[in-house]
């Protein structure tokens, strides 16, 4: 019986995970309760029950036969077997007992007694202070001491009575490995049969039922006893709920159902197989460890890698989610990013296909951006009218004309053909034709170049071309910065020709016709982007003429002019209608009243000397361009409204002029303001540059803080660019750090990139030309040279990009050359110059002591092609200047260019005008450029031209004369 009783007790201390006596273990099983110890006496009276139901008092210290025992244990086991039966099954099985409060076996505690007698210790070390205490454990004296242990051991899952029947059927299986418990506390079947031995006689909650709150509550927490990271779950299912209100839902699929393989008989995704060393994986969802929890990603966002992929997957068949938190279906799963497509392999213009990449993208962008911004036609009350033009006679245009009639001496060294000795100099108004391979263009204004614009035309129009161009009256004139001021001055307009990107021009570049002002000299000028050019043989009727754009310009004065300029066929038919036939052989000068005055004030004070000069101005490149800003000298800048019907804004002079006054004006910066560029992608942003060394970024809605403050060096010009959020800078050398000097990319702070150096410069960069066909930009400086630079990808990060020596090419190169070459100035090999003499060597200080002692020679690059740019003689050239240009401060700037610009017009988007003080006036073609995609907009642009200007209709009379618009069905009768 009592071996019967102690393997009942065993094993139902197994199941419920009761640890035994380490002694105990250690021991064979193979003696009865009645056997003698082989290792030592019999002890009769070595301990006391301690912590039982039946134990005695250790006060008594009188030993418990054997018998007795054994009596009570088999009591004790048959009453816990009936409560389980009228509970909830007694955890599960009838046939086994719980533990023994001892948690081992009498035959267990015998042999240890034993052994503890024969070690000489004393029976009394066994029992303890009181019999009903729950927190004392029973501690042998031989027992090796454990660590401690954990806080909320996972509890072992209770047999249910099909489990039960399964292992009374297979006697043969293995138990299960025991998971020790707290040293201390009892099981749940020892406190229930203690309650009922005191008296508690109510009916306890089942079993069961309290170890499954048990387990809803350990599952909480983690196998370290921390509580789990509900926050961050919590959190990842806000923001899934926050992406699926914003609109991404129809990127997040469809969450799989749970089923198990058993319900469905197969899993729901296949299981991926990996080759490799698998890695370690943390199974326990409801570990604390940072690195397992699963960020948020946006639909916008970086891509999930594969691998992490491949490992959610087959978590998401291993691992069943206790909650829609961790559900891995409702994770929002992001398509991968489109990458930027690589270009690779080289073009047919000998350039790698990455670099020429962003120039065949920004081609169809800028063609979209103008059909869509760009306004068909805008100002129609502001046409030409032969009333308010005034031919000049030869000697009144002589106070208007420039004093220079013969250019300086040149000539021209064209890379890869003979040498043309010839020193050229060519008349005032007077041209080169174009030359039959190169298809350069050469032309002579008759003083410094200061301003120069081109015209604009629609897109397809294969029209002339033409440009806005003024000069100083003489080489050696200076004007002065502070103060207003009033001198003559010629607005010269120029026809370059039919210019293409495909063929040579067959005529040279002529003299259209100027403009006689007495504003004084002209700062900046810009024509309207478009909506203002008509075909020159649209007919008006009397006094109107066709006209070919509006034109503003900013002078001395501190006035800002709008003129709407006329074809000059129109006015060339007028002038020989009012001569009778007679045609003269002198240039076209005449005067004429200008459109509309803009001044800063208002109607009470309208007066322009509190504010200075006018040095810049700029359209606003959208919304029918009705709005214009301009800066002053005094650092502000005002905005006018051009269609303004306000009273307050709007007055009619009594010479019936109109005068605007701006709608806003502010301080921008503390010394005279030097550029003003409008953003072409938003009319609500400006750039400004000054003087003071600063470059602000405005938001004009709130102008009394700039949007983000940028403090360089001394900026001279700026190209805000169509497709990138940030400026091509140019310096003036005399602030910059050695090395610095030259061409720098600044973001506006939209993405926060560092300034970018495009490209280095020796001397002054006086202007920078920017083109939003080609993603090229152009520049001229002190030293005589035009560069271009193909630009990257701006929204990446530009001071990653590698060799950006490979983007930047010269145009051509101008060099002061001694009429005799030996009486140059020796120099030795290291370039330091020798004087045979202590008298010192005095540089020409004016034009006349500079042409009678240099000469201009052009040195052109072939622009056809950039095939082993950088073994050619140019390009070595353009190196050495970089890195060890000469300059002379004291000398005559002959050769110094300071006006570039580019083409803003589809057809000839490949020209790029340049002069400087020496008057001459040079176009190239940058025929390296073009590509079958150019040439397919082109045919496209012209088809879709053709077909909104074809005249409608018979020819009218002189009653009443018919003008085409920008628009197939509208044709507007001018009465």
């Amino acid at each position: 019986m009592a071996d019967t009783v102690q393997k009942d007790c065993k094993q139902e201390s197994d199941a419920m995970g009761l640890p035994s006596e380490p002694h105990s273990q250690r021991q064979p099983e193979a003696q009865h309760a009645g056997q003698t110890n082989i290792e030592g006496p019999k002890q009769s009276d070595s301990s006391s029950l301690i912590g039982g139901v039946g134990s005695a008092s250790a006060d008594s210290k009188k030993v418990v036969p054997e018998t007795q025992r054994n009596e009570k244990m088999a009591e004790d086991n048959t009453l816990i077997g009936k409560l389980s039966e009228n509970g909830t099954g007694g955890c599960g099985e009838t046939s086994r007992s719980t533990d023994s409060p001892f948690g081992t076996s009498p035959h267990q505690r015998n042999k240890e007694e034993d052994t503890a007698f024969n070690a000489g210790e004393s029976p009394l070390l066994f029992t303890g202070a009181s019999s009903t205490d729950e927190n004392v454990a029973p501690v042998t004296p031989t027992a090796k001491k454990k660590g401690r242990p954990r806080k909320n051991p996972v509890p072992q899952k209770m047999p249910t009575l099909s489990e039960e029947g399964a292992e009374n059927s297979e006697a043969q299986t293995p138990q299960p490995p025991k998971v020790y418990k707290k040293r201390g506390r009892k099981s749940k079947a020892e406190l229930l049969a203690m309650r009922l031995e005191q008296g508690l006689l109510e009916t306890p909650e089942p079993v069961t039922k309290q170890l499954e709150v048990e387990i809803i509550d350990e599952e909480e927490m983690t196998l370290e006893g921390r509580p789990k990271r509900r926050a961050a779950k919590a959190a990842i299912k806000y923001l899934h709920c926050l992406a699926e209100e914003m609109g991404y839902s129809n990127q997040t699929p469809q969450a799989p159902e749970n089923t198990t393989a058993s319900e469905t008989g197969e899993s729901s995704k296949p299981v991926k197989c990996r080759r490799g060393r698998k890695r370690k994986r943390n199974t326990d969802e409801g570990s604390d460890d940072v690195t397992s929890d699963a960020d948020f990603v946006l639909p916008d966002g970086v891509t999930v890698d594969q691998e992490e992929e491949e490992e959610d997957d087959e978590d998401a068949l291993n691992v069943e989610s206790e909650s829609d938190l961790e559900d891995k279906g409702n994770k929002i799963r992001v398509a991968p990013a489109a990458t930027k497509p690589k270009f690779l392999g080289m073009a047919a213009n000998g350039l790698q296909n990455n670099v020429m990449g962003p120039v065949w993208n920004c081609m169809h962008m800028t063609k979209e951006y103008r059909e869509q911004y760009y306004s068909p036609w805008v100002f129609p009350e502001w046409i030409p009218s032969v009333k308010d033009w005034k031919f000049l006679s030869e000697s009144e245009a002589l106070n208007y004309l420039p004093q220079e009639e013969k250019s300086p001496p040149f000539r021209i060294r064209r890379e890869g053909l003979r040498d043309d000795n010839t020193l050229r100099r060519i008349g005032r108004f007077q041209s080169l034709s174009s030359h039959y391979e190169r298809w350069d263009l050469a032309f002579f204004v008759g003083g410094p170049v200061w301003s120069m614009e081109w015209c604009p035309c629609p897109e397809g129009s294969a029209s002339t071309q033409y440009a806005a161009i003024y000069s100083n009256k003489g080489m050696d004139d200076r004007h002065k910065v502070s103060g207003t001021h009033t001198e003559p001055a010629l607005l010269q307009i120029w026809n370059i020709g039919d210019l293409q990107h495909f063929s040579c021009p067959t005529n040279k570049a002529t003299f259209a016709y100027g403009v006689a002002l007495d504003y004084g000299c002209i700062w900046n000028m810009k024509w309207c982007p478009s909506g203002t050019w008509e075909l020159p043989s649209s007919n008006r009727k009397i006094p109107q003429m066709p006209r070919l754009g509006l034109l503003a310009a900013s002078f001395s004065n501190g006035k800002i002019a709008v003129f709407s300029l006329p074809h000059p066929e129109s006015l060339t038919a007028y002038k020989t209608y009012q001569s009778k036939g007679s045609a003269s052989q002198q240039p076209l000068i005449c005067k004429v009243q200008c459109t509309v005055v803009l001044e800063v004030g208002s109607i009470q004070a309208s007066s322009n000397s509190q504010c200075g000069q006018c040095f810049c101005l700029d359209w606003i490149p959208m919304e029918d361009h009705k709005f214009l800003a301009a800066g002053f000298y005094d650092g502000t800048v005002a905005l006018w409204n051009l269609t303004t019907k306000s009273l307050l804004q709007r007055v009619r002079q009594t010479n019936e002029s109109v005068t605007l006054y701006p709608y806003h004006s502010f301080i921008a910066h503390d010394h005279a303001v030097r550029v003003v560029t409008w953003c072409k992608a938003s009319s609500d942003f400006i750039l400004t540059a000054s003087e003071d060394r600063k470059l602000k970024f405005w938001d004009l809605r709130r102008t009394y803080e700039p949007v983000n403050v940028i403090k360089r060096y001394l900026s001279t010009e700026v190209s805000w660019q169509l497709h990138w959020c940030g400026i091509s800078v140019a310096q003036e050398n005399c602030y910059v750090t050695f090395g610095l000097n030259g061409i720098h990319y600044i973001d506006a702070g939209y993405i926060g990139y560092k300034p970018y150096f495009v490209a280095p410069r020796r001397g002054t960069v006086w202007s920078i030309s920017g083109s939003d066909w080609l993603n090229t930009c152009t520049t001229g400086d002190s030293t005589g040279e035009v560069i271009m630079m193909l630009l990257a990808d701006m929204t990446a990060n530009p001071n990653n990009i590698k060799r950006p020596s490979d983007r930047r090419f010269p145009v051509y190169r101008t060099e002061l050359v001694h009429f005799d070459a030996a009486a140059s100035r020796p120099s030795d090999a290291e370039g330091s110059t020798e004087i045979t003499d202590r008298t010192p060597v005095c540089e020409p200080r004016t034009y006349s002591e500079a042409i009678k002692k240099f000469y201009l020679l052009f040195e052109d690059t072939d622009m056809r092609s950039f095939k082993n740019a950088a073994k050619r003689e140019p390009m070595k050239q353009m190196y050495a200047t970089e890195a060890k240009g000469s300059l002379s401060p004291d000398r005559m700037p002959l050769d110094s260019i300071h006006k570039v610009r580019f083409n803003p017009n589809l057809d000839a988007h490949g020209w790029l005008l340049s002069g400087g003080q020496s008057g001459i006036v040079r176009a190239h073609c940058l025929r390296g450029l073009n590509s079958p995609i150019t040439s397919k907009l082109i045919r496209e642009s012209q088809a879709q031209f053709n077909a909104m200007y074809q005249p409608q209709g018979a020819i009218a009379n002189e009653a009443i004369m018919k003008t085409v618009t920008h628009s197939m069905d509208t044709i507007v009768e001018v009465l």
